[in-house]
C-alpha cells in the first residue's frame, strides 16, 4: 500500500478523526416515546387523557384503542392544520361498531397553547408533553408550570425532551430541530423538574427511552422523561370547583 506522503511529512500534526456513524433506533425513537406513554396508561387506567403539543396526532390515535379511557384531547397551537386523514383515523371505525366499547370515548381537539389556562382540562388522570417543552421560550416556560402543574393539576404528568448530553453521538451536533429553543442535560432538566414538583407538591421519578450504543452509556438515554405523580392530599384539593375559562378554539370532537 503506498504511503500517505501528506501525512508522512506533518507527522506530529496527523490525527485519525474516527467517522460518526449513523445511530438508528429500532423501533424509532418517536414510537419508543408514545409506547412508553401506552405501557403507563395501562399500568394506570386514566379516564381522562391529555396530549398537549399533539402534532399529527399518532399518539391520540394510539390511546383512542385503550378501553379506560373515556375523554381524549388533544391541545396544539397548530391544531387548525391537521388534516382531513388525521381526523378521520380519531373518528370511529367500523371495527369500533363490530366491538363496542363498555364506555364511550370522546375525542377533542383543541387549538391553543399549553401555557393558557382553560377550565375543561383542569382535573384530568393524565397528561402528556411529549417533546414539547423544547419548543418554549423562557417567558413560556415559566408560565409552563403554573398552568399545568398548578392550573390543570392532573393526576399524572409525563413529560419528555432531548437528552443534549446524547447529541455529541450524532453527525451533527447542534439542536434537534430549528425550533427548539434550548436542549437540557440530564442535570438541567432533573432540577428543573424537582424543582417544579416540590412547588407543586408532585413527586418525579427520571427514566428515557433510546438506548445509547455500547461504549457511549456514560451519556444516558437519547430522549429523557419525567413522570410526576401528584401526593394524594392535593389530588384531593384538585376536586374543588373550578370556575369556567374557555379560551382554546375547538377544532373537531369525534
Amino acid at each position: 500500500m503506498g504511503e500517505n506522503k501528506e501525512c508522512s511529512s506533518m507527522v506530529d500534526n496527523c490525527e485519525e478523526v474516527p467517522t460518526k456513524e449513523v445511530i438508528e433506533f429500532r423501533p424509532p425513537l418517536y414510537k419508543q416515546r408514545y409506547f412508553f406513554v401506552k405501557n403507563l396508561v395501562q399500568q394506570h387506567k386514566p379516564k381522562k387523557v391529555a396530549d398537549l403539543g399533539f402534532g399529527d396526532a399518532t399518539l391520540i390515535w394510539m390511546l383512542k384503542y385503550h378501553h379506560c379511557i373515556e375523554h381524549l384531547v388533544g391541545v396544539d397551537t397548530y391544531a387548525g392544520s391537521t388534516s382531513q386523514w388525521e381526523i378521520s383515523n380519531l373518528s370511529p371505525s367500523v371495527g369500533d361498531y363490530l366491538v363496542p366499547r363498555d364506555l364511550d370515548l370522546t375525542i377533542t381537539l383543541y387549538r391553543g397553547s399549553a401555557v393558557q389556562k382553560d377550565s375543561r382540562l383542569v382535573g384530568f388522570d393524565l397528561m402528556t408533553c411529549i417533546e414539547l417543552i423544547e419548543h418554549l421560550d423562557s417567558e413560556d416556560l415559566a408560565k409552563f408550570p403554573e398552568v399545568v402543574f398548578g392550573y390543570y393539576s392532573p393526576r399524572i404528568i409525563i413529560i419528555s425532551t432531548p437528552n443534549s448530553e446524547f447529541n455529541p453521538l450524532f453527525p451533527a451536533s447542534t439542536f434537534r430541530h430549528l425550533d427548539h429553543k434550548f436542549e437540557w442535560n440530564r442535570i438541567q432538566f432533573q432540577t428543573w423538574a424537582s424543582d417544579v414538583a416540590n412547588l407543586y407538591d408532585y413527586s418525579v421519578e427520571f427514566t428515557g427511552v433510546g438506548s445509547p450504543p455500547a461504549g457511549a452509556e456514560h451519556v444516558g438515554y437519547c430522549t429523557q422523561i419525567g413522570v410526576f405523580q401528584k401526593n394524594e392530599a392535593k389530588a384531593t384539593e384538585s376536586c374543588i370547583s373550578t370556575p369556567e375559562e374557555h379560551v382554546y378554539e375547538t377544532v373537531s370532537i369525534l
